[in-house]
C-alpha cells in the first residue's frame, strides 16, 4: 500500500511535526497541564487528566500543523526555513492531508469526550480559532496575539476539566501564558522576517523591529504580573515563588541575548521556552500540594 511507503510515511511524519523537537510540543502542553495542577492536589486526579491532556496534545498538535500547512503550502514553498515541508514541496497531497486530519480530529474528540460539559464547550470554541489563525499572518500584524489565544485553552481546560467551571485564577493563567506566547512567538517569526516581508505576511516580528526587546519585555514582565496574582489567589506555597524567579530569569536571558537577525539564535531563544513552561507547572503543582497538604 502507497500509504505505507517508508518515504511516504516519513513525509506524514514531517506533516505532523513529529520529527520536530519536542520542546514545541511542551509549550503547547504545559499550560493545560498547570491548569490542572492549580485546580486541585489530588494526586489521583492530576495523574488522570494529566495522561488525557498528553494524549490530546499529541493529537492536536499534528491536527494544527496540518491545517496550517495546508493553507500555507504555497506560501511555505517560498520560505527557506519550510519550503522542504510535505505539501510545500508537494510530497504529499491536500486530499492525503485531508484524510489525515479526518483520522485525527475524531480521536482528539474521543478523547474531550472524557471530561466535561465545560470542557467539551471550551474545546469546540477553540477548534475554529485552530482553523482560522493560519490564515491571519495575510491580515494581521499581531498574529501570534491569537496563536496565544490559541494555543493556551489548555490552561482553562485543565481547570475546568477538574472544577467544570473557570475561575479568576484559572483566567489570569490562561492570560499570563497568552503574553509569553506572544513574547516566544515574537522571536520565533524573526527567523522569516526577510522572506516574510518579500511575500507579504505580516508579524509582530516585522511589526516591532528595533523595538522588538522593547516588546518582549513588556510581554514577560505581563506574564509574570499575572501569574504572580494568580498564585496569590490561590495561595500557593513558597514552591511557586521560587520557581517563578526561576522563569523571571530565564526570560531575562531571553531579553538580554535575543539576536533577532541570527536565524539560528532565535530558535535557540524559542526552543529554550519549554524550560518556562516546566518550571510554571513544576511551581504551580509543588506550591497547591504543599499549601494545601
Amino acid at each position: 500500500m502507497a500509504f505505507l511507503d517508508k518515504s511516504i510515511l516519513h513525509s506524514y511524519f514531517k506533516l505532523m511535526r513529529l520529527d520536530s523537537c519536542l520542546s514545541v510540543l511542551w509549550c503547547y502542553l504545559f499550560p493545560g497541564l498547570s491548569g490542572i495542577a492549580l485546580a486541585t492536589n489530588n494526586v489521583q486526579q492530576i495523574i488522570y487528566y494529566t495522561i488525557l491532556f498528553l494524549i490530546g496534545a499529541f493529537l492536536m498538535r499534528p491536527v494544527g500543523c496540518t491545517i496550517s500547512d495546508i493553507f500555507d503550502r504555497k506560501i511555505d514553498a517560498e520560505v527557506e526555513r519550510t519550503q522542504d515541508r510535505p505539501l510545500a514541496k508537494g510530497i504529499l497531497s491536500v486530499k492525503q492531508a485531508l484524510i489525515l486530519l479526518m483520522l485525527l480530529t475524531p480521536l482528539a474528540f474521543v478523547v474531550l469526550l472524557l471530561t466535561n460539559k465545560t470542557t467539551i464547550i471550551l474545546g469546540i470554541i477553540c477548534m475554529p480559532m485552530v482553523i482560522v489563525y493560519p490564515l491571519l499572518k495575510r491580515y494581521f500584524w499581531w498574529p501570534q496575539f491569537f496563536l496565544g489565544l490559541t494555543i493556551n485553552f489548555g490552561a482553562l481546560m485543565g481547570w475546568s476539566a477538574i472544577r467544570d467551571n473557570l475561575s479568576l485564577q484559572s483566567v489570569l493563567l490562561y492570560i499570563g501564558c497568552v503574553f509569553w506566547t506572544l513574547g516566544y512567538d515574537t522571536i520565533y517569526a524573526h527567523q522569516d522576517k526577510e522572506d516574510d516581508v518579500k511575500i507579504g505576511i505580516k508579524s509582530t516580528a516585522i511589526y516591532f523591529g528595533d523595538k522588538t526587546k522593547l516588546w518582549l519585555k513588556r510581554f514577560y514582565l505581563m506574564s509574570l504580573t499575572m501569574w504572580a496574582s494568580m498564585a496569590l489567589i490561590s495561595r500557593l506555597n513558597i514552591f511557586f515563588y521560587i520557581t517563578i524567579l526561576a522563569v523571571s530569569l530565564v526570560f531575562y536571558y531571553q531579553y538580554k541575548k535575543s539576536n533577532f537577525d541570527n536565524p539560528i539564535n532565535c530558535s535557540h531563544m524559542f526552543k529554550i521556552n519549554s524550560y518556562i513552561g516546566l518550571l510554571l507547572y513544576v511551581g504551580i503543582f509543588l506550591g497547591n500540594i504543599f499549601s494545601r497538604a
